[in-house]
């Protein structure tokens, strides 16, 4: 992630309703990391009531949650929380790219947003510096303003299709051309190419 987040906008976040996925593996890295994006949410005006969390036994689980959550079409904004530490063998990287890709997909599905807050760190020092907010970086709180940034786009892009269809522009005719050009999309066997 980067060094230098972007300066967050104004934005009241008190009509927006976020849910929130987190891993129950590493409960201790991901307790604090979900407690700074509790906190986050609530300083940018985000209703406790309008914030629902979901625990699930780890990462690699997240992505079928946040799409059963981003079905429901209850959510503004989806936010997905883990921690991944990287150990002997390269079970982190397949975790990340693919909970990643499914995270990925599951936004642009659902025209849900969903933050990918799942933390993959070489050492547990790592996380720490990331996941606390006198850390290095407070991944927690960039979560957080990420997700209402992303829900007030979803509004308004929302808001603005919503206007078009009403005028009579037709989204849903595809050029037949454009389908011999389509990529097939991700072959999740590129990941284990090399093992």
């Amino acid at each position: 992630m980067s060094q230098s987040p972007p300066e967050p906008p104004e934005i009241d976040g008190s009509d927006f309703f976020i849910g929130i996925i987190a891993a129950r593996f590493n409960g201790e890295l991901v307790d604090p990391l979900l407690a700074r994006v509790l906190a986050k949410l609530k300083s940018l005006g985000v209703r406790q009531r309008n914030i629902e969390v979901l625990r699930v036994p780890g990462s690699n689980e997240i992505p079928y949650a946040a799409h059963m959550l981003a079905a429901t079409s209850e959510f503004d904004c989806l936010i997905a929380l883990g921690v991944v530490v990287a150990g002997d063998t390269s079970h982190h990287d397949v975790i990340a790219y693919g909970t990643a890709y499914s995270l990925h997909s599951i936004g642009m599905q659902s025209e849900t947003p969903v933050i990918n807050g799942i933390l993959t760190v070489s050492s547990i020092a790592q996380a720490l510096e990331r996941i606390k907010p006198s850390g290095a970086h407070d991944r927690g709180a960039e979560f957080a303003r990420a997700a209402v940034h992303m829900a007030w786009h979803k509004l308004h892009l929302v808001e603005r299709l919503d206007a078009l269809e009403e005028a009579g522009e037709d989204f849903d005719e595809e050029d037949e051309d454009d389908d011999e050009d389509e990529d097939d999309g991700f072959d999740p066997k590129q990941l284990f190419k090399n093992n």
